[in-house]
């Protein structure tokens, strides 16, 4: 079974459990609190992850992406006990002493697990606007929600003159961003493809929390209704769950 380091309140962990949940990929959560510094111990580094962060997930070098079926990526986008994407019954024992295959990063653990679904569109120009999007979250919106959120909420930090000019940057360019996407979503539903994708779980999961570090979206009602879609999806599942 895919085993999923996971850090409850981090944005970034949430996207992949969205997804699983959306995909029905069955996996084992594993539980680690950054704050205490589990991620740095010797052993997270040098077994589960060399950059000290999650999320992080665990393939068996049985487990039989759906794509190496041939499945038919426009009619079958869940993992149950019969979808290609579940474990190889035909394992050797050569397989079996194999280690796991280790994915890091989120949206790179989106892209491997989403290909051969809806949720990662077939169409070239299409799979390379997602790609767009999601470059385009790592480094323009993601960084600018997640820390204030981190900063205010878990640590405490809103009222503190040491982070004070750190907010106040990191807020101008979140409002920003926020902008680009009520533009966008004034004109379309979702962000590409004209349906979920992705996209869609990788923005949704900082920007539904987005007033906890400090943002305001009352004036973004096309977010706030896209953010509606996203949740009425069958599979949703909120970040504390």
């Amino acid at each position: 079974m895919i085993t999923l380091y996971d850090y409850g309140p981090s944005e970034n962990c949430y996207k992949v459990r969205l997804l699983f949940s959306f995909l029905r990929i069955q996996h084992y959560r594993i539980d680690v609190d950054i704050k205490k510094g589990e991620t740095r111990t010797e052993h997270f580094l040098s077994n589960v992850s060399s950059n000290g962060q999650v999320p992080v997930v665990l393939i068996p070098p049985d487990y039989v992406h759906r794509l190496s079926n041939g499945t038919n990526s426009s009619t079958n986008h869940t993992t149950n006990s019969d979808s290609s994407s579940s474990p190889n019954t035909n394992t050797t024992t050569d397989d079996i002493t194999k280690p796991p295959i280790i994915l890091s990063e989120s949206n790179a653990i989106l892209t491997y697990f989403s290909d051969g679904t809806p949720l990662f569109p077939s169409d070239p120009m299409e799979r390379a606007k997602v790609m767009q999007w999601l470059f385009w979250e790592q480094f323009s919106h993601g960084p600018n929600f997640s820390f204030l959120r981190f900063w205010i909420t878990l640590l405490n930090k809103g009222e503190d003159p040491q982070y004070l000019d750190k907010i106040n940057e990191r807020q101008i360019k979140g409002y920003n961003a926020l902008n680009l996407m009520e533009d966008h979503l004034s004109k379309e539903n979702w962000f590409v493809a004209n349906r979920l994708t992705i996209v869609d779980i990788a923005l949704y999961a900082c920007t539904h929390c987005a007033e906890e570090g400090g943002y305001s979206i009352d004036s973004f009602p096309n977010i706030k209704a896209w953010l509606r879609r996203v949740e009425n999806m069958p599979g949703h599942v909120p970040i504390d769950d």
